[in-house]
């Protein structure tokens, strides 16, 4: 990754946040955990957590030789409030990091575009740990295992 795309990310930190939170207030609210209101309360601990993520050896070592994007994000009932706090997440960094360049201007556009996908994949790799968590202790996710288990012994009989 690019240092400039790190620089950029822990300069425009405020707007990100701003950006992110704006977003996420437009959403529609699934459920009470998915409200605004209490996700806004883990996006500096999430933007950390992206920063700690970008920062370690592993990560750059694979992204410089094009290890595989992470799969999309997803959970079984497709409930978990963590996926449109991922996907705002990702738009508002894409549309803050690109819309306000200045701390930019010097990279390449080849430059830029390996740094975003690393920057995206590494989102993902924060996501994928946080919402496969969230998606442990779901109930829904249990009774939807159970449906598919039946479903398939059904089609096999």
């Amino acid at each position: 990754m690019h240092d400039g795309f790190l620089r950029a990310l822990q300069t425009q930190r405020p707007d990100l946040r701003q950006r992110w939170e704006a977003l996420l207030r437009a959403e529609r609210v699934s459920s009470p955990m998915a409200h605004p209101d209490t996700l806004v309360h883990l996006m500096d601990w999430t933007l950390d957590r992206l920063l700690d993520e970008l920062r370690q050896p592993h990560f750059r070592r694979h992204s410089e030789h094009g290890a595989p994007r992470s799969a999309g994000l997803g959970c079984v009932c497709g409930k978990n409030p963590l996926l449109t706090y991922f996907s705002t997440a990702e738009q508002a960094v894409v549309e803050t990091l690109l819309l306000d360049d200045t701390d930019l201007r010097q990279v390449s556009s080849e430059d830029r575009s390996t740094s975003l996908d690393e920057l995206k994949a590494a989102l993902h790799a924060v996501a994928r740990r946080e919402i496969d968590s969230f998606c442990a202790v779901c109930q829904s996710r249990v009774r939807h295992e159970q449906e598919h288990t039946a479903a398939v012994l059904k089609t096999a009989r």
